[in-house]
């Protein structure tokens, strides 16, 4: 079935295979609709994307399934199939058996365990070089408009695949740009560059600063919109609680507990520095999805993460090893 590109799927197999799309097999949820574990009858697991209503088509949404079922990049989710009908549509994905970044950095119930840091610069290496690529060396080239911890899922093996990626097409029909997808919406709450609630227009600038946040995520182990170890007096996003620590002199004091004195804070901080370019710099200083792929592969070089599916050195930008960090000169880690 799943051999040709991207595959039509009957809506009753996929019923059955989520027990009638039951609450119990949801494993995400968020503005584009909500995520399905399923199981076939030879119990092989997929990922079904029950979609928010749309206006698309029967015709145009096959026609947009099979533009997304040619986008395939190592850090994507495979796209394996949809299913279209009067009132339901669905997207049908690869199975990721370790769920969502946001659910490893941010577990409910007890028993719970932090992820190791290889395991944290892995996802965001493995995030920045899909990003990277749907940027900058796919064609039509994707705005994902909706980058959070929860559209970056975790394979057997902790390889992060990104979710998500060319729904905004899907989500917004009014938005006819052939050599963009776009999103004219809003994204989730807390990662929202700040210029695109005045402006409303979608920019590669405006993913970088989400991916930031999801760096922000990875280095202090809080939420970008309650940050646990603010005061209590505290309201404001992570992003806002890292620009006040900058101004104190106190960016060290967000670094998550279970990542210090354990061997490798300068490449915590490190990292930390990439993600405060990317949420703190001016929105025309801030470096592109390219270059902090190329930031966070340099500070994990040693690791070997696995580097098939390179990314090709883009037209638009220039070598990130002659750009410099935009940060503030107290920006040092601790000895």
């Amino acid at each position: 079935m799943f051999e040709n590109p991207v595959s039509k799927m009957r809506l009753s197999d996929l019923m059955k295979a989520t027990n009638s799309f039951s609450k119990d097999n949801i494993i995400g949820s968020g503005r584009t609709g909500s995520l399905y574990k399923a199981t076939l009858e030879d119990n092989t697991l997929l990922m079904i994307k029950r979609l928010h209503d749309t206006q698309h088509s029967e015709k145009e949404f096959a026609s947009e399934m099979a533009t997304l079922g040619n986008v395939k990049h190592r850090n994507l989710v495979p796209l394996l199939g949809f299913c279209v009908t009067k009132h339901e549509r669905l997207l049908v994905y690869k199975y990721m058996p370790n769920d969502t970044l946001h659910d490893n950095l941010h577990p409910v119930g007890e028993n719970v365990s932090n992820m190791e840091w290889w395991v944290r610069l892995k996802v965001a290496i493995g995030s920045a070089k899909g990003f990277a690529w749907l940027h900058h060396n796919c064609n039509p080239r994707i705005l994902h408009r909706n980058i959070s911890s929860k559209c970056i899922l975790l394979d057997q093996d902790f390889e992060p695949k990104i979710s998500d990626f060319g729904l905004a097409r899907l989500m917004n029909p009014v938005d006819t740009h052939l050599s963009t997808f776009v999103n004219g919406e809003l994204g989730d709450i807390g990662y929202v560059a700040p210029e695109y609630t005045r402006t409303l227009v979608a920019t590669p600038k405006g993913d970088v600063y989400c991916f930031g946040v999801v760096l922000l995520e990875l280095v202090t182990g809080e939420k970008p919109t309650h940050v646990a170890k603010a005061p209590d007096s505290f309201k404001g996003s992570l992003a806002e609680w890292i620009s006040d620590l900058l101004s104190q002199s106190k960016l060290q004091d967000s670094i998550d507990e279970s990542l210090v004195g354990k061997g490798y804070d300068h490449e915590v901080f490190q990292v930390l520095k990439v993600a405060c370019s990317c949420v703190l710099s001016g929105h025309k200083e801030c470096p592109t999805m390219f270059e902090v792929y190329q930031f966070l592969q340099a500070i994990g070089e040693k690791y070997n993460f696995t580097t098939d599916n390179e990314i090709l050195v883009p037209t638009d930008t220039g070598d990130a090893g002659d750009i410099e960090l935009i940060v503030a000169p107290d920006m040092k880690p601790k000895n």
